[in-house]
């Protein structure tokens, strides 16, 4: 399903490109363009050519920049991007920096494109000052002739970081000047991927064409460990950054690092969603500075998605027979039971005893198996020495599988993981229960995990 229509307001990409007009004003693109039975031009995303080629071509129209990229290095799509760099602008104008002459940014791993300075410089008219930070010394040399190539070595600067360096931001920071902001697209995966935490076979494939090298897509403990690395490193210079940011590829790991945020006890935070062709990547912005209240600022999606939501049909399930219960009091007594085993508040609706509005702050009701599986497991060496507070904070790193504290929520800074409204209903071959989705990151496909748990459950309750 395409999610353009979830764009960002102010994203020129919201409309595709009308390819008729672009190989006219492009004829290289005539290399790459096909012509269908009815006449409409269309490209193979699925070609990397294809996607460089139009990519430079929308750059060049749509922001006068010039882009060179080796072969094997990652095509940035423009829509994705630009949806980032306009949340940025939102968050700076919540800061009251839009009058300013002079906002500072770090983007870190710019890449050999170093796509972000050069989209930001542009789109805010050089109001942005970039550092690009890079590790790899053959990308470092194409971000800087891109940034030369296109006459922004004044508002851009590409820096290299050091090799085996564990502290990306501080070890960057030191005798730097403060900044406005800093950002990120770390690379999703980890170093290696186990065929039980991979779910892509039960996916369609990707439409566009894998593009970048491996040092690109991959980093050890992936974009989860990374971010969280961003996250403690934060907690050391604080405000020296005024508005911390980053991308995230998965929507598990989104709730975690919502999770690892509570753990930290870092409260001044705001999301979005960034859609775009048939993909949605999260974003996650916190801030130490007391300047402004970051969950004011306006989530662009949500406003977006509020416009065209309507009602759905409330997912339902039938949850016990006549035989197993002899009333609707006994049901209702025996779901709440198996309710209580999750992580949940439930809120009776006004006049109606078998209604409840749900609120979840994390997600505590999948991979059921296999947390009860690692509570199983016997602890590491030395892991009886572990104080009550590193407990508290997932201090170990081998507990993965292992259901940690649940931590309180910050109800005025943290949006729900999930907010529905859950009903019990009699009829006449049972008892079912009627789901329906309010709002929150974990989707609709969280009624279907809850609806399937207390299947699973309701008939050990005594």
């Amino acid at each position: 399903m395409s999610m353009n229509k979830f764009m960002h307001p102010r994203n020129i990409y919201r409309q595709k490109p009308d390819f008729q007009v672009l190989v006219k004003q492009y004829p290289e693109m005539n290399q790459v363009a096909t012509v269908d039975l009815n006449g409409r031009i269309k490209l193979d995303y699925k070609d990397r050519k294809a996607l460089q080629l139009l990519t430079a071509c929308l750059l060049k129209r749509d922001f006068g920049l010039e882009l060179d990229l080796p072969p094997d290095k990652l095509v940035p799509t423009l829509p994705l991007r630009l949806n980032y760099i306009l949340w940025l602008e939102d968050l700076e104008e919540a800061f009251g920096w839009k009058n300013r002459s002079e906002v500072r940014g770090l983007d870190i791993g710019c890449g050999a494109s170093c796509i972000y300075p050069l989209l930001g410089v542009s789109h805010s008219k050089h109001r942005w000052k970039m550092i690009g930070l890079e590790l790899l010394e053959d990308s470092v040399e194409f971000a800087r002739r891109n940034v030369e190539r296109n006459g922004l070595a004044e508002y851009i600067e590409v820096v290299q970081q050091k090799k085996f360096c564990e502290n990306i931001l501080t070890g960057f920071m030191e005798g730097q000047e403060e900044l406005d902001f800093c950002m990120c697209n770390p690379p999703f995966y980890e170093d290696e991927i186990s065929e039980s935490e991979n779910r892509t076979s039960r996916r369609k494939e990707p439409s566009n064409a894998a593009t970048g090298c491996d040092q690109e897509l991959r980093i050890e403990g992936g974009e989860l460990r990374f971010v969280e690395r961003i996250i403690d490193e934060s907690l050391k210079l604080k405000e020296r950054i005024s508005i911390y940011t980053s991308m995230i590829g998965h929507k598990r790991n989104f709730e975690e690092i919502l999770r690892i945020m509570k753990s930290r006890s870092i409260n001044n935070i705001t999301t979005t969603r960034f859609c775009q062709g048939n993909t949605t990547r999260w974003g996650i912005a916190w801030s130490f500075s007391s300047a402004t209240l970051l969950a004011k600022v306006p989530d662009r999606f949500e406003q977006e998605s509020s416009k065209r939501k309507a009602p759905g049909k409330p997912l339902d399930g039938r949850i016990l027979s006549l035989d197993d219960v002899p009333s609707l009091d006994v049901a209702r007594s025996k779901l709440l039971a198996v309710l209580s085993q999750l992580d949940l508040e439930l809120k009776p609706l006004v006049d109606a005893e078998c209604m409840w509005e749900l609120s979840a702050q994390e997600n505590s009701w999948s991979h059921q198996r296999r947390r009860r599986r690692g509570a199983q497991r016997k602890p590491s060496p030395g892991s009886e020495n572990r104080t009550n507070e590193e407990r508290e904070n997932g201090a170990s790193p081998s507990t993965e599988g292992t259901p940690s504290k649940r931590l309180k929520a910050d109800n005025s800074h943290t949006e729900p993981v999930l907010k529905s409204v859950l009903a019990l209903k009699s009829r006449e071959d049972g008892y079912y229960l009627a789901l329906s989705y309010l709002s929150g990151i974990a989707g609709k496909d969280a009624l279907n995990q809850i609806l399937q748990f207390v299947k699973n459950n309701i008939q050990k309750v005594q």
